[in-house]
């Protein structure tokens, strides 16, 4: 069931029977896996692998009542997710998993509140930057590594190499 947290401030969050819970301890306490996409480098934690209190704390700090969260368009998604800019240094968003990245690891999000809009004429899979090349659709507008990247040693992340085996398009 999801508890419903106060934020106090960026370090502690209070649930309604008064407790408080220190965010970087409830951070410390996730499993985070290295996520080593050449791509998209980032860590990111499971729930069914993480202590219930730790995921809850940090989930509640990427949700919406945390008024420091903004949602910001990533790449060549054509939805938004909401992001938190934590004082770690590090950037939390929530996919089916909690995520984190250093900022400066990708180009910048597109900000909704200053404007955003999706790209609508992406050139390549939305997970990877605007036309960098590596990447061709095929007949069912799939995006695989071309051969001649693959070629010059561009190793795609087991994510991906799974997707092609798998047969799963870039949508789902």
């Amino acid at each position: 069931m999801p508890v419903n947290f106060e934020i106090v401030d960026s370090r502690t969050v209070r649930v309604p029977e008064g407790r408080e819970y220190d965010v970087f301890e409830a951070i410390d306490a996730l499993p985070w896996v290295d996520q080593l996409c050449p791509l998209m480098p980032h860590q990111y934690a499971v729930s069914f692998k993480s202590p219930v209190w730790a995921w809850d704390v940090v989930n509640a700090m990427v949700k919406a009542t945390n008024p420091e969260s903004y949602r910001a368009y990533f790449r060549g998604y054509q939805a938004p997710n909401r992001y938190w800019d934590a004082p770690d240094g590090l950037r939390y968003w929530r996919t089916r998993e909690l995520n984190r990245c250093k900022p400066d690891s990708v180009e910048p999000l597109r900000r909704v509140d200053s404007g955003a809009k999706p790209i609508t004429d992406w050139d390549g899979p939305r997970y990877a930057p605007n036309g960098i090349g590596i990447y061709e659709a095929d007949a069912k507008g799939r995006w695989w590594p071309t051969a001649a990247a693959l070629a010059s040693g561009y190793q795609p992340c087991k994510a991906c190499r799974r997707r092609r085996h798998s047969e799963v398009s870039d949508d789902e």
